[in-house]
């Protein structure tokens, strides 16, 4: 079975999109199967990897393709007449140089599907917690229809705590947490270390009684179990003293400002969830990657198409920049952060 994370954080701007595609091509490049799924209404991720007028021609509804062929092909035949629909996935615009990697392209329509689903009458009352695995439903799916036995789902999620996060992290194995040195990032982990909790329980009323109906079920008592796979540092400054790299002191201090709220507030919450161990051995209170800020390359990134590993064999566009070739310090530093993203898949493969 795949392993499915979610990249998540309550808080926006925190570079969720960028570091999830970039994670998948690292992960691909390993020679692992990965489908992404974009579960963001705002498609940042579709538009990146598929660029924006291939995304927007998914959208559009034909007679063949009635509800364009984006995730709601699949989620709204599914709601309203409780059929399975169809699942398209894509390969991204540059492809992998090994493994597979496919996307699932979201839809700005998800914004009507959080308003769908309802926790207390799918999930309290146990009456639609199929409703709320639609990522998984969806995963399985497209390995069917593609022959592939994915290793790894990525889903990246929106910037609240709406029925979609809920939808996701009850289908997730781990969730990852990006963060950025501003004053914010600290209070919004412990924000996840108040809510999960009471998700879960949600989630355990529902499958119980869910469960007394229909003992036989072999998939809804193996969701609602995500765990804590360890917080990114992602957009940071260094400077170098002594030919090494340190963070700039005011980006250090939220760095210690974010360990300590994930060692304070999320982690010690996090450990109050009684139906399963929601902190693995392997997570400490130190990011698990580092991400530096990657200043005019990362909006190129997203315009070309191309993600970071990749950019350097590529032309800046003029929109973003007037000459014509990358210079080395930023080719160096792209494949620094292409190292420290392999890094992360690392990790993913080594703990997951």
């Amino acid at each position: 079975m795949a392993t499915t994370i979610s990249v998540f954080n309550n808080k926006g701007g925190v570079g969720k999109t960028s570091i999830i595609w970039n994670l998948a091509v690292s992960l691909a490049d390993k020679g692992k199967s990965v489908l992404l799924i974009d579960f963001d209404p705002q498609c940042n991720l579709s538009i990146a990897c598929l660029g924006d007028e291939e995304f927007s021609k998914l959208l559009e509804s034909t007679d063949d393709h009635p509800f364009g062929s984006t995730i709601k092909a699949f989620a709204l035949p599914y709601i309203q007449q409780n059929r399975m629909g169809e699942v398209y996935t894509f390969p991204p615009k540059t492809p992998t140089r090994d493994g597979i990697l496919h996307i699932a392209p979201g839809d700005f329509w998800l914004n009507t599907f959080s308003d769908i689903l309802n926790v207390g009458t799918d999930v309290i009352s146990g009456a639609g917690l199929y409703r709320f695995i639609l990522p998984e439903l969806i995963a399985q799916k497209a390995g069917e229809k593609n022959g592939i036995e994915y290793d790894y789902v990525l889903i990246d999620l929106p910037p609240s705590f709406n029925t979609l996060v809920r939808s996701a992290l009850y289908c997730s194995d781990y969730f990852l947490v990006p963060c950025t040195p501003d004053l914010f990032s600290a209070y919004c982990v412990g924000l996840i270390g108040e809510m999960l909790p009471s998700f879960i329980r949600d989630w355990e009323q529902g499958k119980e009684r869910y469960l007394e109906g229909n003992p036989r079920d072999n998939t809804i008592g193996l969701k609602g179990v995500p765990k804590f796979g360890g917080w990114i540092f992602n957009g940071f400054d260094t400077r170098k003293r002594g030919g090494v790299k340190h963070e700039v002191g005011a980006d250090a201090v939220h760095h210690r400002s974010i360990s300590e709220s994930i060692n304070d507030a999320l982690i010690p919450q996090l450990r109050k969830i009684s139906a399963y161990s929601s902190v693995p051995d392997f997570v400490g209170i130190e990011p698990v990657a580092g991400i530096e800020d990657l200043n005019v390359m990362a909006p190129d990134s997203i315009i070309q198409n191309v993600p970071i590993r990749y950019l350097s064999g590529f032309r800046p566009t003029n929109a973003l920049r007037g000459r014509g070739q990358w210079a080395q310090n930023q080719v160096d530093l792209m494949n620094e952060m292409a190292a420290e993203y392999d890094k992360l898949a690392d990790h993913i493969v080594n703990n997951f």
